[in-house]
């Protein structure tokens, strides 16, 4: 369970570009902010959400909490049945999941997440991972706040900062999960 990770941790894992693209802002971040015809708004809009990422650590108007799981698996087709237990004898979910269906020209096959994880018959222990984060909780009160004082900017503005902080805290799981939990690539 992860329930210590403030917002000023998530910051730096923000992708900025899909927050910019919400508003209708093309390009790269950081290279749109000099862009002759959108720069000035675009560093206007930054200026404001780093304003309100400011707010929303001070006021503590988001806490940030996650879940990371290991379980035990083997994949079966295009199923994955994870396990209580590491003899693998007590299943506890099956996931069925989709093979990709675009048709392709050359000889790449369409993969599906199942495809990852070793078979039973492999002979091979092998295990699937999940993490859950939210940043969003307590956001709707506020959210009507600015709704109930027609500021449609700033309930935008909170909307799209809430979806780039859940992103980067996936992001940040992602990291842990490389260098600690799981420690498959600690450098």
């Amino acid at each position: 369970v992860i329930n210590d990770v403030t917002v000023s941790t998530l910051i730096p894992y923000i992708d900025w570009t899909p927050f910019f693209r919400s508003w209708q802002l093309a390009g790269q971040f950081p290279a749109l902010l000099d862009d002759d015809i959108i720069g000035e708004t675009a560093r206007d809009l930054y200026q404001d959400a780093t304003a309100m990422l400011a707010q929303i650590e001070s006021e503590k108007w988001i806490e940030p909490k996650g879940i990371i799981g290991f379980y035990p698996a083997h994949s079966d087709g295009d199923d994955v049945v994870i396990f209580t237990d590491e003899e693998r004898t007590k299943p506890l979910e099956t996931f069925h999941f989709l093979r990709q269906q675009m048709a392709k020209t050359d000889a790449r096959p369409n993969l599906c997440l199942s495809d990852f994880i070793a078979p039973h018959d492999a002979g091979k222990t092998d295990y699937i991972g999940f993490f859950a984060v939210t940043t969003g909780l307590e956001l709707a009160p506020r959210i009507e706040q600015f709704d109930n004082k027609n500021d449609t900017y700033n309930s935008i503005l909170l909307k799209a900062l809430a979806d780039r902080l859940v992103e980067a805290f996936a992001e940040y799981c992602h990291e842990q999960v490389r260098i600690y939990h799981w420690g498959y690539a600690p450098n």
